[in-house]
């Protein structure tokens, strides 16, 4: 069910996760609620706080289908990883559908205008600027630029699609089979392979995601650059 849906959008062109396009909606309405609301409370002007109760109203409604879509990328795009930013990221998201509508409850409870939902507001942007941090680690983790320019299409490769589960080169799902010295970096058909049709947990990477040229750049920095100091199994011939 899932898969079909990104199938579909493949064709339409469309290969990016789907999450990021709704996520701003409610990080940037809690952010603008988090504004007004310390601006009426700084200059004590209570009519101020009416704008971040409709912020706050509208943030709930999208929370719920924005999860959703990124429950649906981490499988899709992440096999399901167990990952750091993912275990943040399903632990903060469900705290923020929460303070949002405690924030919600008490300002029809109080009034619009009531001070006591400040402290609410304030929970929200912190769990927004929890989530915004940890969403940026999992699509850029740690970027460290290559030292030869003719690997920077790779490098750029790496970072947006490999770089949460295979950090520096290893592997936090399974710590025992890091990307360097990977026998599968034994030449570049071997390692074509198994980018396309890896083992459980690493999710495929279609044509229609990376081209066959791409993963050409990818290979060619993982061998030269990030796995420097590390060595590629040597081919066995039978």
């Amino acid at each position: 069910m899932i898969d079909a849906l990104y199938v579909f959008l493949n064709k339409m062109g469309y290969h990016h996760p789907i999450h990021p396009t709704e996520v701003h909606m409610p990080i940037g309405l809690v952010v603008g609620a988090f504004i007004f609301a310390a601006l009426a409370f700084v200059f004590r002007r209570k009519n101020l706080l009416l704008t971040p109760r409709h912020c706050i109203l509208l943030a709930l409604v999208w929370v719920f289908p924005t999860m959703l879509l990124g429950y649906m990328d981490w499988q899709h795009f992440y096999g399901g990883a167990w990952i750091l930013p993912i275990k943040v990221k399903l632990t903060v998201a469900p705290s923020l559908a929460f303070f949002l509508a405690a924030a919600a409850t008490l300002g029809r409870k109080y009034g619009a205008t009531s001070l006591r939902v400040l402290p609410l507001y304030f929970l929200c942007f912190c769990a927004v600027v929890v989530l915004g941090y940890f969403g940026g680690q999992l699509v850029y983790g740690v970027k460290e630029a290559p030292s030869h320019t003719e690997y920077v299409a790779g490098h750029e490769i790496y970072s947006k699609d490999c770089n949460a589960c295979h950090p520096g080169g290893g592997n936090v799902i399974e710590q025992g089979k890091p990307v360097i010295n990977s026998p599968e970096l034994q030449d570049f058909q071997r390692f074509l392979r198994w980018v396309r049709q890896p083992k459980a947990p690493m999710p495929p990477f279609p044509g229609s995601r990376i081209s066959e040229a791409e993963v050409k750049d990818l290979y060619e920095y993982i061998v030269h650059e990030l796995n420097r100091g590390g060595s590629v199994p040597e081919k066995r011939t039978p």
